[in-house]
């Protein structure tokens, strides 16, 4: 089976571009950016439209030649994106070819330019076309050949008015469909605060990470191709390029972001733009007033989801555990989880991971079968993704009513530094209200960054006086330092208490006698455990 043309798994990394070429959802990828006059076409392809294709040809599609032409060539810019994958094939809807190149009497003429694209030149086809698909249920499939595509692609300006006009329209109708989707709207009105690295930025900033042996979340290690063909490593399907990787990010903004778009239900509605299709490395150099962005990304989530849609015994499962359980690697693990649920029963049990569900969740692998077998393989991806959206667009919603905007990657989201707390508390509640037992990542455990808490102010580092005195701690501070660390495994309300008692007797840390520091607990749920921790070591 060929992941690459499979429904198993946005990560938001470079291969989710090539996904998402097989979606009918997503054909109308290359129209949805801001600048509508401009497409990305192949370099010879408007010079040989001109000289060496039948004008008799050129004037079936319009009796304007200079119209025939940009008509061919808007819907060849439909494939532009698949200039940046391995794969070079993307499904085109006929409805939105129509859309995109009917005249002002609703005439259907794209069949007729997929015709002249396809006859070419006396050199060979501009268009290849994959007739195999199901009436009614799939598109047809269209690549650009490999001579089209070598000399790479040009940016050109639309000039007919008609054309322009219809790619207006379309361009309204994304946005007022993006408004009404909670997920899409945040998303609008997050983008206008992006500040953007350059491209010079990103290639020191790779270079960097290769030294640091980066590996993408598919287990791909990021390589500087230096000008290489594919050729030059065995492994090259093991590799990520810094360079190709640049070249996408320059793709998916240098023409304003992508409109955010939700796809249909194979993919639970789970939105796409610019920044769920940047390669995550590059997206982790986002800022907003100069200062990055921080992540907030949930558990395993996946494996919980399914936990919950079909009855497992697990609560709070994570990778760490399985690994730990079946002496299979950490990243292994990970990697494994993107698409172990989204395959066919038959690749399920050739997994590594197969075993540790077997033999620990028996009765959710056989209603995952049954669902399987009845609905078809495809049916656990869309209920997990369905659910995913449901939650995130939840959480989204509520961190908006209160002012809150984030930047959407599947099952996790990107905020300001000062909005994290909020976020993950946010994310922890609204995923246990719909029954998904999970939380936010933390970067070290909950009882290790309570104690780091506590001895930076032990050993009088980083500590914060409201009276400029800055070698007491005062218990404002700490509290709220306490909070920023400890995040979500608290109980807001036993930490309020204590906060509120101590107050009202004490301004500074060191004034608290010990006997009280020692009888100060707070309650904690730390991976789904119920517990206690001491406030002060």
């Amino acid at each position: 089976m060929n992941l690459k043309k499979e429904y198993l798994s946005f990560t938001g990394d470079t291969e989710d571009l090539q996904i998402l070429h097989h979606d009918e959802k997503f054909a109308e990828l290359a129209l949805i950016f801001p600048n509508v006059n401009s497409i990305l076409i192949p370099k010879k392809l408007e010079t040989n439209l001109r000289k060496y294709v039948s004008k008799e040809l050129l004037k079936a599609i319009d009796p304007d030649i200079n119209v025939a032409v940009e008509k061919c060539l808007v819907l060849v810019s439909n494939l532009a994106s698949t200039y940046y994958t391995d794969d070079r094939w993307k499904r085109l809807n006929s409805k939105i070819l129509h859309e995109q190149t009917k005249n002002k009497d609703n005439t259907f003429i794209y069949s007729k330019i997929i015709e002249v694209l396809k006859e070419g030149t006396s050199t060979g086809t501009m268009l290849e076309v994959d007739e195999r698909y199901a009436k009614g249920k799939d598109s047809r499939k269209y690549r650009i050949p490999d001579s089209y595509f070598k000399p790479g692609l040009n940016e050109y300006f639309i000039k007919n008015s008609g054309i322009i006009q219809t790619r207006n329209r379309i361009y309204y109708r994304l946005i007022n469909e993006a408004q009404d989707n909670p997920i899409c709207n945040n998303l609008l009105k997050m983008y206008q605060r992006i500040e953007l690295p350059a491209s010079k930025e990103l290639l020191a900033v790779g270079k960097k990470l290769i030294k640091e042996n980066y590996t993408t979340k598919k287990g791909k290690i990021l390589t500087m191709r230096n000008k290489h063909t594919d050729n030059y490593w065995k492994d090259v399907d093991n590799r990520s390029f810094v360079e190709n990787n640049i070249e996408i990010f320059e793709y998916l903004t240098n023409r304003g972001f992508m409109i955010p778009s939700a796809g249909d239900e194979r993919s639970g509605g789970r939105v796409v733009d610019s920044f769920t299709l940047m390669p995550s490395w590059i997206r982790n150099e986002i800022s907003i007033d100069s200062k990055k962005l921080v992540e907030c990304d949930f558990r395993a989530l996946h494996p919980n989801i399914a936990m919950h849609l079909y009855n497992g015994k697990h609560e709070f499962l994570t990778h760490e555990k399985i690994a730990k359980t079946t002496g299979i690697d950490l990243k292994e693990v990970k990697i494994e989880h993107l698409s172990f649920f989204n395959k066919n029963w038959y690749s399920m049990m050739e997994s590594p991971l197969f075993g540790y569900y077997s033999k620990h969740e028996p009765d959710m692998l056989q209603q995952i079968y049954n669902d399987k077998k009845e609905h078809g393989y495809k049916i656990t991806s869309k209920k997990m993704f369905k659910l995913e959206v449901e939650i995130m667009t939840e959480v989204i919603k509520y961190l908006n009513s209160v002012g809150v905007y984030v930047l959407y990657v599947y099952d996790a989201l990107l905020c300001e530094e000062k909005d994290k707390t909020l976020v993950i508390e946010t994310m922890n509640r609204i995923i246990l209200e719909h029954g998904v037992k999970t939380n936010v990542k933390m970067e070290t455990s909950a009882e290790f960054e309570v104690e780091c808490a506590i001895e930076n102010h032990d050993n009088g580092v980083e500590t914060i006086a409201d009276d400029n005195d800055t070698k007491r701690m005062t218990i404002k501070e700490y509290f709220k330092r306490f909070e920023i660390k400890f995040g979500s495994y608290i109980t807001e309300s036993s930490l309020d208490l204590h906060k509120s008692v101590l107050s009202e007797f004490y301004t500074y840390i060191d004034e608290i006698p010990e006997e009280h520091k020692n009888n100060c607990f707070v309650e904690t749920c730390i991976d789904g455990v119920f517990g206690k921790q001491k406030l002060f070591k």
